[in-house]
């Protein structure tokens, strides 16, 4: 538990205007006779938003937003125990309540339900797992959200189902001795950024400011800090989980010890986490660094930067970090090239990142000191977006193949309009990793890597619907010719970054068989009804 507080912050929290009329449920018949062998009934596809692109009649989970007739009983309990914190798909506040990051992870669950403390998501989870019909395994589907920030549809929504949203959760609280630092589990990084200005401490965080606490650090976490102290995750010390049972507990070193580790990682297989205890080190929150941006026509240059950059035997700079973002119009070919600086230590030499710093031309150079808070990372609300990955060893031949691989995929959809084909080079040095396992490590099996490695993470941005499953297709077809290349030369590895992971990839199988096996261990303990396995389909689950 966290130690008493010297520091703590909490935003203001509007009330729900309900205005709900009788019956609460008026297309609810639309579920139960909305099955695939006998065709839907037009109800429902007048209720599907324009962004599904199925036009087959799905199964009875994915309806409608009252698709489940579980979901109704289970939402009328949480409005009766909790009338202004639950909203109805039939109610004014229900768009607003059901907002994402991006409209490709928008779904339309029976009603929202956003907890203001602890005991509320108990209650939730209790009632949730309470099995509805004749089978013991009758759950009602629900989804958790944090920040909201994953972009496919099912990681943090639910068609039909309930949506826990944990925005209220968002407390901010320095302890006395300012050693660690509480966030809520509905906390924004930018929102703990700021209230900690000034403070004189620091933490591992996103960077992406607009991302949440909750699936940054469930999944692993990378932050400026990285090559330092390891991974956000590893910082952890103490987590707040509600259980399936609907128990409160901490899991740390000393208590849940099993439950502590699977976290660091595991992504939301385990329980609801509520509140996340993060260690400070002592910092002023200044750093030096910024956006450079550079044409791709010198992409030579830049990536053989990158790669000596990611080779510690040319000098191991823990302060350091980078990432190289190809910003690409496929319709033209053109683009930018964003490269995205930082010294932890702003009044450090910056000396690895001197090759960055003197590229030219420049077309825009904007590197100077400034805090945390204010680095220039924040990505406004987007249409459509993807996300994968895959890692490889850091090796100049297979960065150029792999790099020219993703250009050939960008190729064959540069017919559709207004996309944006954005692949980025993130470093994962040696250093990165032996710092993560000098913090007692994590279940993502990097633990064991002997070699430089990069992330190599695809993000496509594109507007219209109608094009989802050609750039679907063209992921996969990225990540399917990258892996067979890399594979090819002897270069690939097997981890997959959860945070930047497509659902058609499995992180939690690349983290290797042994930590799969302790993880499928620690939530047949935890969880033996499965209840996040089953009832929760977001994220990435462990094949029990």
């Amino acid at each position: 538990s966290p130690r008493s507080s010297g520091l703590s912050y909490s935003h203001r929290i509007p009330i729900a205007d309900h205005g709900f009329t009788w019956p609460r449920f008026p297309n609810a018949p639309c579920g139960p006779v909305c099955k695939r062998r006998t065709g839907c009934q037009p109800a429902c596809g007048s209720q599907r938003r324009k962004m599904r692109t199925h036009d087959s009649c799905p199964p009875p989970l994915h309806a409608s937003p009252f698709a489940d007739v579980r979901a109704l009983w289970q939402c009328e309990r949480l409005l009766s125990a909790f009338p202004d914190q639950t909203v109805l798909a039939s109610n004014a506040s229900y768009s607003t309540w059901n907002g994402r990051w991006a409209d490709t992870a928008e779904l339309l669950p029976s009603c929202v339900f956003r907890p203001l403390a602890v005991e509320d998501v108990s209650y939730a989870v209790k009632t949730l797992a309470k099995p509805v019909g004749n089978s013991k395994n009758h759950y009602c589907p629900f989804s958790i959200k944090g920040g909201g920030h994953t972009p496919w549809a099912g990681a943090n929504n639910v068609d039909g189902g309930v949506a826990i949203d944990l925005t209220y959760l968002n407390q901010t609280t320095l302890s006395a001795d300012r050693s660690v630092i509480s966030l809520g589990g509905g906390t924004i990084w930018h929102d703990a950024y700021s209230n900690m200005d000034g403070q004189g401490v620091a933490f591992p965080g996103g960077r992406c400011p607009g991302t949440g606490v909750g699936g940054v650090t469930l999944g692993g976490g990378y932050s400026w800090f990285t090559g330092q102290i390891g991974f956000v995750a590893d910082n952890i010390v103490n987590y707040e989980v509600v259980l399936a049972s609907g128990s409160i507990v901490n899991a740390n070193a000393s208590s849940h010890s099993d439950l502590f580790r699977a976290l660091k990682g595991g992504n939301n297989n385990f329980g609801v986490v509520t509140r996340f205890d993060l260690a400070t080190i002592q910092h002023n929150q200044q750093v030096f660094g910024g956006l450079a941006i550079v044409p791709p026509s010198i992409s030579d240059e830049v990536l053989a930067a990158l790669q000596s950059f990611t080779d510690d035997s040319t000098g191991i700079h823990v302060s350091e970090g980078l990432t190289i973002e190809y910003f690409m119009d496929p319709s033209t070919g053109d683009g930018q090239v964003l490269l995205w600086l930082i010294d932890t230590d702003a009044n450090g030499t910056h000396a690895a990142l001197q090759p960055f710093f003197d590229m030219e031309p420049k077309l825009l150079n904007q590197v100077y000191q400034t805090s945390i808070a204010d680095y220039p990372t924040s990505v406004p609300p987007v249409s459509r977006v993807l996300m994968a990955d895959l890692t490889f060893v850091n090796d100049l031949d297979t960065i150029k193949g792999v790099y020219n691989l993703t250009i050939e995929v960008m190729n064959t959809v540069s017919h559709i309009p207004n996309l944006t084909w954005d692949f980025q080079f993130e470093p994962m040095s040696r250093h990165v990793i032996e710092a993560s396992n000098a913090q007692g490590g994590n279940v993502m099996g990097l633990d064991t890597a002997t070699e430089d490695l990069l992330v190599l993470f695809l993000m496509p941005l594109w507007e219209d619907a109608q094009y989802d499953s050609e750039v679907h297709a063209a992921a996969e077809l990225w990540y399917n010719s990258i892996k067979e290349y890399t594979i090819s030369r002897g270069k690939d590895h097997r981890w997959e970054f959860a945070n930047y992971a497509a659902w058609f990839q499995d992180p939690m199988a690349s983290y290797g068989p042994e930590n799969l096996k302790f993880l499928q261990d620690v939530s047949r303990k935890y969880d033996p009804s499965g209840l996040f396995q089953k009832a929760v389909r977001g994220g990435y689950k462990l094949g029990l």
